[in-house]
């Protein structure tokens, strides 16, 4: 009972002190849209072009078609938002530094990023906040992608076969909806997806190459795996799933989920806390 009282007491305080309390959030000011142009060449003698995307919340839409190593456009309304370009020997950055600043904005933020990228070897890293975006690496010549986000909706996909081995997929986002899509025209042997609270998923569809080693890590989501016909998967559950739905033929085996009887192998270590996993045999 005194507990009790000592906490009621505790609770009525702090009540008052809130009431007595005031907070003056900052505000971003927003002008009249700006456009940054974007017109950066390839480098000579190097193995890959390294391109880094550095934005904060807005749009961003990625293709092909540059007729340099990168072309387009940002448009943005905040002044402090104006990204940096910077080259070093083998590297393009482009990059929003203050748009990570607390606050909120005196009217509708812009802040839209489309860009094309050209047909040289590229090494592409994209770090961003939250984010809407579309990027489409179809007819790219993609040698490694990186990917870091906060929160976003995004879809990327590989609608033909990337012409050059690439090293690595690594994609880390927080709570976000996420689409890849043909990642067997990818053309990668390794996969790496890390991610917390959100709806994910992953489509090996296309002309798969050779065997491909993928690796997840998830926290409370809704995961779907797509497994084409042209190719086998096995997909290891290394923490015990509730709710696992798997359509097509697979043979299950305690934790092991195997399906296909020809063409490369999809290899799946899968580590999710809870949430729902959808296996997809197409």
């Amino acid at each position: 009972m005194k507990l009790l009282k000592i906490l009621i007491i505790a609770l009525i305080s702090l009540t008052l002190m809130a009431c007595s309390i005031s907070v003056n959030v900052p505000t971003i000011d927003t002008g009249f849209s700006r456009t940054l142009e974007i017109s950066e060449p390839a480098f000579s003698d190097v193995d890959d072009n390294k391109i880094i995307i550095e934005m904060g919340a807005g749009r961003l839409h990625i293709s092909n078609g540059a007729s340099k190593l990168i072309n387009g456009t940002v448009e943005y309304n905040v002044e402090d938002w104006k990204p940096e370009i910077t080259r070093s020997s083998n590297t393009v950055s482009v990059s929003q530094k203050n748009s990570s600043n607390a606050g909120i904005p005196s009217s509708n933020i812009q802040n839209d990023w489309n860009l094309q990228l050209g047909d040289d070897l590229i090494n592409l890293t994209i770090n961003a906040g939250a984010y809407e975006g579309k990027i489409d690496l179809s007819g790219l010549s993609i040698t490694n992608l990186q990917i870091a986000d906060g929160a976003s909706k995004s879809t990327i996909h590989f609608d033909t076969l990337n012409p050059v081995e690439m090293d690595e997929i690594s994609y880390k986002t927080g709570a976000s909806d996420i689409e890849l899509l043909g990642l067997g025209n990818a053309n990668t042997k390794n996969i790496y997806f890390a991610s917390g609270v959100g709806s994910y998923t992953l489509d090996f569809s296309g002309d798969i190459q050779d065997d491909i080693n993928v690796r997840i890590q998830s926290g409370m989501s809704d995961m779907t795996i797509i497994i084409p016909d042209n190719a086998r998967a096995k997909v290891e559950l290394n923490n015990g799933l509730s709710n696992i739905d798997a359509t097509g033929t697979w043979t299950i085996s305690g934790s092991s989920y195997e399906c296909g009887t020809s063409g490369p192998l999809i290899t799946i270590n899968l580590d999710m806390a809870i949430g729902n996993l959808q296996l997809k045999q197409q």
